[in-house]
């Protein structure tokens, strides 16, 4: 099994892996929690959300008007 399907099935299995963190992310941090947490809606997982508004705050990511995550 690919290491990122592995993360991808801990992350959804794992409820503290959801939780938003202590203090903000990295860039690099952001982008690896985005990568893990890609079946995940940032509406419902506050990392996925902490991850997306790091990239957001960087100017790295520019979110949707259209379509909420």
């Amino acid at each position: 099994m690919h290491s990122l399907a592995i993360h991808q099935l801990a992350a959804m299995s794992d409820e503290t892996s959801h939780k938003a963190p202590a203090v903000p992310f990295t860039v690099d941090q952001a982008q690896r929690v985005m990568q893990f947490h890609v079946a995940c809606r940032a509406i419902r997982c506050p990392r996925k959300a902490a991850a997306l508004q790091a990239l957001v705050d960087a100017g790295r990511l520019v979110p949707s008007t259209t379509h909420a995550r």
